[in-house]
């Protein structure tokens, strides 16, 4: 599946089976279902890989400085929440071990290491030392990326080092079920945080 189709169905799912239910837990929510419905696919080994990785770090960059402005902007309680929950020890040498993650699984097969439960369970612990608070959000969206992968013709390696690879060869990548999940991700995406913002 494409990026956008991640970023809407990842979104949407971490919306709908979490339902934040405050101004900083739907904030928290976006930000870390942003980052978590897209960094899968940095292990893309097509031709566009480096493009693909871009976009990914462009993204989660973006997210990250959204809930920076929001809690600058609004005083949500993330700052105040991040102090008693987590600490700069932990930011750093979480954001290391991130690095170091990342780094391996970008240099896997496309589809192995980083769309598998090992590396989603790695990935969300490290996220949980970094700020638990994003944890949730983050594992939803990582697993609804891997969810919608199995739909292609391509296999996951779910069990990852195990090389069994499952795919329910459904549609393509970037065909018309794509194009249907992007959509509806988005939709439901909106509605959600419509229905939260007017209950706020």
């Amino acid at each position: 599946m494409t990026g956008k189709t991640h970023l809407a169905v990842g979104t949407a799912a971490a919306l709908c089976l979490l339902q934040p239910d405050t101004l900083k837990e739907w904030v928290l929510c976006l930000g870390a279902a942003s980052i978590g419905s897209v960094i899968s696919d940095i292990d893309a080994s097509s031709s566009d890989s480096r493009e693909e990785l871009n976009k990914i770090t462009a993204l989660s960059v973006l997210a990250m400085t959204a809930v920076c402005f929001a809690e600058y902007r609004w005083n949500l309680g993330i700052l105040k929440s991040f102090d008693r929950e987590s600490s700069l020890f932990r930011l750093f040498t979480g954001f290391v071990m991130l690095l170091a993650i990342c780094s391996f699984g970008k240099n896997q097969p496309h589809r192995t290491f980083m769309h598998s439960l090992p590396g989603c369970l790695i990935v969300t612990a490290v996220v949980s030392l970094i700020y638990p608070d994003a944890a949730p959000y983050f594992l939803v969206s990582m697993l609804s990326h891997i969810a919608i992968d199995l739909l292609n013709r391509r296999g996951v390696q779910l069990l990852y080092p195990l090389k069994w690879k499952l795919c329910l060869d459904i549609c393509r990548s970037n065909g018309i079920i794509n194009r249907w999940l992007a959509h509806a991700g988005a939709v439901v995406s909106i509605a959600a945080s419509t229905i939260l913002l007017l209950h706020i």
